[in-house]
């Protein structure tokens, strides 16, 4: 006989990763996810359905730019009880606090959602709560952006998408660059595509420009609960030069004076306060200028690059859990401190075509590994470094300080080497 359907944890958006973890603290059948049509059809998450004890079953309802989602989760709620809401992947953060809203449960907000879903919107909001911030214009069109960068006093520009994730799209422009070269990058970065992480339908998408800050950049991961602050986490960040700021390595905590720590917290205190954030996870990016530091963007969501895994081994617990838990109007047990640092080096590669990857045993093998997975496989054309999606894997490892943990991730990373056949892969994608 089946078992009967416990009330359910809801997730909108399949993430393997993130219901591995979760499966360590659930009841068996306790977790319902919420899935687009629209991705459903791209990804292999039917075969991955049965390999979770705690999920009950995959709902489809489209999430993404749409409401559809949150009257599903009203279903659920009617046939088995919900518990609380979690947004298990970007797009699906409005859809989650929609949700939670709409049964009475734990949430960031409809409208703190809303603010942080849309970069320029968070901008208005912060700026108007008095919060630093770059100069930035919306652009509607490559005018739009060559009159930003032509205006006087004006250094490099940063061009991104205001509601997208990944770094898609996202560039770097010098002042004075010639019309064809403006034009050319309003293209690319309008044009930049996901693949099987965005439905096939129409969407709406939106674009700012603004002025490039200096500064070493950083990023600040909270739990929040009824709009207190109860755990923060300082990760420091390299991304790659060139036009293109894909990150490239993170470690954490920060090694940071106290003094910008504590700058850090007043500024993340002032951002719930400012966006109207209720209870959930945010991951916010910082650049550290000379004035301060200067918010550049947050999420409302577990953040990207494995950094809740990098948490787990630094500071102990899985955050994962910590999160369902504020989501269900419970009290997480945290950590008082970190007892270890740990940091992520991707992989990446020239333009080219995989022939082999050597070395990962080797690599594995080293002191203070944790974990080595390489998405490369030989075969895969290899276009260039644009954002996040075209890395080819990671290193993660430990140590007892940020740069005895970031040592040891770089050096395993070196040691795998990825063989190319040929230089310039033709067809290219276009930058």
């Amino acid at each position: 006989m089946t078992p009967p359907v416990v009330p359910q944890l809801v997730m909108i958006g399949f993430f393997p990763a993130f219901i591995r973890s979760l499966e360590q603290f659930l009841p068996p059948r306790s977790l319902t996810v919420v899935e687009d049509p629209g991705i459903y059809a791209k990804k292999p998450i039917a075969a991955m359905e049965g390999s979770f004890r705690c999920l009950t079953e995959v709902r489809l309802a489209a999430y993404q730019q749409s409401g559809d989602a949150v009257e599903e989760v009203r279903r659920v709620h009617d046939e088995h009880g919900v518990t609380g809401v979690l947004p298990g992947m970007e797009y699906a953060v409005e859809a989650a606090a929609e949700a939670a809203a709409a049964l009475g449960l734990p949430g960031l907000g409809t409208n703190a959602a809303r603010t942080l879903r849309d970069k320029i919107v968070l901008r208005e909001t912060t700026s108007a709560a008095g919060m630093a911030a770059p100069a930035f214009r919306e652009l509607r069109s490559a005018d739009d952006l060559a009159a930003f960068l032509a205006q006087e006093g004006r250094g490099e520009v940063v061009l991104k998408p205001a509601n997208r994730q990944a770094s898609l799209g996202v560039r770097f422009l010098a002042p004075g660059i010639p019309p064809e070269e403006v034009a050319a990058a309003w293209h690319a970065t309008t044009g930049a595509d996901e693949g099987a992480q965005i439905a096939d339908r129409p969407m709406t998408w939106r674009y700012l420009a603004e002025e490039r800050l200096a500064g070493p950049e950083i990023s600040a991961e909270a739990l929040v609960s009824e709009g207190r602050l109860l755990f923060l986490n300082i990760t420091a960040k390299t991304t790659a030069d060139g036009p293109h700021p894909v990150e490239l390595g993170h470690v954490l905590p920060a090694a940071l004076p106290p003094a910008t720590h504590e700058a850090l917290r007043t500024g993340m205190e002032s951002l719930v306060d400012a966006a109207g954030i209720g209870s959930g996870i945010l991951c916010a990016e910082w650049i550290l200028t000379d004035d301060g530091p200067v918010l550049v963007e947050c999420a409302g969501r577990c953040p990207g690059d494995s950094i809740m895994d990098l948490i787990a081994l630094a500071w102990g617990g899985d955050f994962h859990h910590h999160l369902a838990r504020v989501l269900r109007g419970e009290t997480p047990d945290l950590p008082a401190g970190a007892v270890q640092c740990a940091a992520i080096r991707f992989l990446h590669s020239s333009p080219g075509t995989v022939a082999a990857i050597d070395g990962v045993d080797e690599a594995r093998a080293l002191p203070g590994v944790q974990d080595i997975t390489v998405t490369a496989t030989p075969g895969l054309v290899v276009t260039g470094l644009h954002s996040s999606w075209d890395r080819l894997g990671h290193v993660i490892a430990v140590g007892p300080t940020p740069a005895e943990a970031l040592a040891a991730a770089e050096k395993a990373a070196d040691h795998i080497r990825i063989t190319l056949t040929t230089e310039h892969p033709t067809p290219a994608l276009p930058e």
